[in-house]
């Protein structure tokens, strides 16, 4: 018989990419929540429960990694990120790397190394949708900004919330594919900060918090006011892309693949860059980037 419980399944690495922290729901209708985590575990939770529902609270790989294990399972997702768990042609696209010419190498990558198998979204989620399990009511928050379509799954009975990659580490908020977006993402953390829970789990970092978590969100939003502060000030001076990915101020070094870190450490940069420039703190000129209040003050 089913016990209801929601367990928290700690991720291999602790929960590093590419893995993630998940979780367990045993109820009526058994239900994992973003299966990329210890593999054999997964499959023994499968074999033992005969899992019927994989949720992933959005499209990147290491939330998806082990959907493969639960064929027979319906996957379900939020409709703005559905398409990328089901085609890694488009998971490329919304990451912004499928024109890159390393894009073939890093699907190789996931299909051999991580033998991802993209898998068929049986049903799609909108914002505070609630699924009944059991014992169980999920509430689905839809939370954009790391990805178009990422939720937090709420356990309603519980009093208790998934946060998924609103994950609360000392790195902050990850914004590093072409369709993130920073301001969607603070208003996800406000959002979140008038939603009343006694636990909290997290896709990587600590996993599992308690109690108020209020001061712990406003720290991990207040990253992103430090990395405008630390792009204007090196805009002091007019700097052009290539100085500006070689000061790595978003990783704080660089690493390997240097394509890679590139890509990542530009994409987060530049949305920073246009969202400066939309407050009227940044210009653009030929391809090179000036704080308006250096510029204001030569």
């Amino acid at each position: 018989m089913a016990s209801g419980e929601v367990i928290f399944i700690e991720g291999e690495n602790s929960g590093r990419f590419p893995h993630c922290n998940a979780i367990f729901v045993d109820d009526e209708i058994p239900a994992v929540i973003d299966p990329a985590t210890r593999e054999d575990y997964l499959k023994s939770l499968h074999e033992q429960n005969l899992i019927k529902l994989v949720i992933n609270s959005h499209y990147h790989i290491d939330h998806t990694r082990y959907n493969r294990l639960f064929r027979g399972a319906t996957f379900a997702a939020h409709r703005l990120d559905a398409p990328a768990i089901q085609s890694l042609d488009e998971n490329a696209k919304y990451a912004g790397i499928y024109e890159k010419l390393w894009f073939q190498a890093w699907k190789k990558v996931v299909r051999e190394v991580w033998r991802h198998e993209e898998v068929e979204i049986g049903r799609t989620f909108e914002d505070l949708e609630e699924v009944c399990l059991g014992q169980n009511t999920l509430r689905i928050i839809h939370t954009p900004g790391h990805t178009p379509g990422h939720i937090c799954v709420e356990f309603v009975e519980k009093k208790a919330v998934y946060l998924a990659d609103i994950d609360l580490t000392k790195f902050g908020p990850w914004y590093g594919n072409a369709r993130s977006d920073i301001d969607s993402f603070l208003s996800s953390i406000e959002r979140l900060k008038r939603t009343k829970a006694e636990t909290w789990y997290t896709a990587h970092g600590e996993g599992v918090l308690t109690g108020d978590i209020t001061d712990r969100l406003e720290a991990y939003g207040s990253v992103i006011h430090e990395r405008d502060r630390r792009i204007l000030e090196f805009l002091s001076k007019e700097r052009t892309r290539e100085e500006i990915i070689d000061k790595a101020l978003i990783y704080g070094k660089k690493w390997d693949p240097p394509q890679m870190f590139e890509f990542f450490e530009w994409m987060m940069v530049s949305k920073h860059i246009q969202r400066l420039e939309r407050m009227g703190l940044v210009t653009t000129k030929n391809e090179r980037y000036l704080s308006l209040e250096s510029e204001n003050t030569t």
